[in-house]
Formats: C-alpha cells, structure tokens, sequence
C-alpha cells in the first residue's frame, strides 16, 4: 500500500508499506533522507487501489530504522483539556 508521510519540516514523501498493524506501520523509503529516531511525522493516508485504511491517529513516531525504512508507531496527542 502507499503512505504519505509529513515530515516535521513539511516536506512529504511517497513510500510504500511494508507491514502494517494497529500499533504502527513499516515504510520503505528509497533513496531519502530517513528522519532520525524519536522525530514526529505525520500520516496523511494508507491507500491503494481499491482501500483506504483508517489509521487510529495521523501522528506516529520513529521506532525503528534499517537500510530500507523506518518503523513508525502511531501516538495519540489528543491530551484533552486542563481545569
């Protein structure tokens, strides 16, 4: 499936998954730059032809990297409101 992810500085990138699960998701990402462990991105979409994906947040942080991507796991920052 392609992502589009959003990097901190705004730039987004095309990338394709490589496993996906409610926790988070494994992109690949040729020939770019990866974001560096702990970095914020965020998650525009999963899709391909035929589905979309709802993801439980757009917000995931970097976990996990080797020579072909990045895993991500997907942060809920919705810390409600304080009295």
């Amino acid at each position: 499936m392609t992502v589009e992810l959003i990097y901190p500085d705004e730039t987004t990138h095309q990338c394709t998954t490589r496993n996906i699960s409610d926790g988070g998701v494994f992109v690949l990402l040729p020939n770019t730059t990866f974001p560096p462990l702990g970095e914020m991105v965020h998650i525009k979409k999963i899709s391909d032809q035929e589905t979309t994906i709802e993801l439980p947040h757009d917000t995931a942080v970097v976990v996990h990297k080797d020579d072909n991507g990045i895993g991500l796991a997907f942060v809920d920052l919705d810390l409600g409101s304080f009295e």
